[in-house]
């Protein structure tokens, strides 16, 4: 049976730290990220011509960029943490990443919105391989004062595959579309937004060959897997430690994934732009707000715990909620496409710092024995309220409120008004609920 101390973490023998490998496996998971987020969001550039090929609403095509990804993701996931803190955490990644890049490159060849809607939760299915085995990994390479920054490292490759979905796949969409349809061995002939997505698919394969080269990190002495009930019984003692965080964060990933899905769309039908000058201005500003977001938020936070700041996570995760609150009610709102951006890059930034924080607490305050469990559950809330809510509230609001596709804006800002203040005072309940414990 595990057994926990006061704070609810198993100290065990951890193997000596090696900065430099431990340094590249964040690297090669962070790539991982990367990808993920790519092939997740590269449907968000897509929606005008997927829209008219299948002919659905706003509303269908969030489930497509949410629900359909983001439930099967979350239940998949609980069951692969499970194995996660029983096998081999390596090779359920290289599995899961290899499923989940041919996903996105079948989804190319769907022929009816049931189709591109199964395709899409095999991409769920395969992502929820990834997080709660990274974060185990990377907490049985780190130790406690050093793990905020490589979670956050790690997490910049949402931002980063956000930034590089809107690039890369900008220009990829505007390569594609002037070439016309090709002919591919076993595929047929394939054009446009499917072309797009079957490339998209391929380019993720050779990150399955660099998990290859990242070796499995040895377990604790006196490690011992955990049963549902033990599980459950850590949760359930500790409730105030994870709800909040999981409810605060959670909440907050909910105005993220409604612009990450939905500001394409804004800057084509608000302002005009083309598909792939849209995507440089989100790329950029998601690239460069969430690469120093990631780095800030978890730079500062392991340096005020190596200070003797015992809950800097919290802190500066409380912070992060704050930081969150504005932006992405007033950016819909602003004249011009650059100003929109300007004000956005705020919602990345302070987005992206809160993931290394949230991450690492999480993992610090969780036995060794049910990490990845306790990582899925966390990216549990994320995903589930997240990615789910945020683009089906807007893309709903868009179709049942306001009635007018030229209203995105305003479902973005609605939908940024709701969220953001509850997210803003359940991360300061999280900080206020766990200061005066150890």
């Amino acid at each position: 049976m595990t057994t926990s101390n006061a704070a609810g973490v198993v100290p065990g023998n951890r193997a000596p730290f090696q900065p430099v490998y431990a340094w590249f496996v964040v690297i090669v998971l962070a790539l991982a990220n990367c990808v993920s987020f790519i092939d997740r969001l590269i449907l968000s550039l897509l929606v005008q011509p997927i829209k008219a090929d299948l002919g659905i609403s706003d509303t269908a095509f969030s489930l497509l960029a949410g629900a359909a990804f983001a439930i099967f993701y979350c239940g998949m996931g609980l069951v692969i943490a499970r194995w996660a803190d029983r096998y081999s955490r390596k090779w359920i990644i290289t599995s899961g990443v290899t499923l989940w890049c041919l996903m996105t490159s079948l989804a190319g060849t769907a022929r009816s919105y049931a189709q591109l809607f199964l395709y899409r939760v095999g991409v769920g299915v395969g992502e929820a391989t990834l997080s709660p085995s990274a974060y185990s990994m990377l907490a049985g390479y780190f130790p406690p004062q050093r793990l905020a920054l490589a979670i956050g490292i790690f997490s910049a490759g949402v931002t980063a595959g956000t930034g590089m979905a809107f690039l890369l796949g900008g220009a990829m969409i505007g390569w594609v579309f002037a070439q016309g349809p090709i002919t591919l061995p076993l595929l047929g002939e394939l054009g446009g937004w499917r072309l797009v997505m079957v490339l998209v698919g391929a380019l993720g394969l050779p990150i399955a060959v660099l998990m290859l080269f990242v070796k499995e990190p040895p377990r604790p002495a006196g490690f011992t897997r955990s049963s549902v009930a033990e599980v459950w019984t850590h949760f359930r003692n500790n409730l105030p430690r994870y709800g909040y965080v999981f409810a605060g964060y959670g909440t907050t990933s909910v105005t993220a994934f409604a612009v990450m899905t939905w500001t394409p769309a804004l800057y084509q039908r608000q302002y005009g732009a083309s598909i792939p000058e849209a995507a440089v201005v989100i790329g950029t500003v998601a690239l460069v707000g969430g690469l120093l977001g990631a780095f800030s938020g978890g730079w500062l936070s392991d340096r005020l715990e190596s200070r003797g700041d015992r809950h800097a996570k919290l802190r500066v995760l409380c912070g992060c909620g704050i930081g969150l609150l504005l932006p992405g009610i007033v950016a819909p709102l602003m004249p011009t496409m650059l100003s929109h951006a300007a004000v956005i890059f705020f919602t990345f930034f302070f987005g992206s710092a809160a993931t290394g924080p949230a991450g690492a607490y999480v993992q610090s305050i969780t036995p060794e024995a049910m990490r990845a469990q306790f990582g899925a559950m966390y990216q549990f809330s994320l995903v589930l309220v997240g990615a789910t809510l945020g683009p089906f509230l807007v893309g709903f609001t868009t179709d049942y409120v306001f009635a007018d596709e030229q209203k995105v804006g305003w479902s973005l800002a609605l939908t940024s008004l709701i969220a953001n203040p509850i997210a803003t005072w359940l991360l300061w309940r999280a900080f206020k609920e766990t200061r005066g414990q150890p």
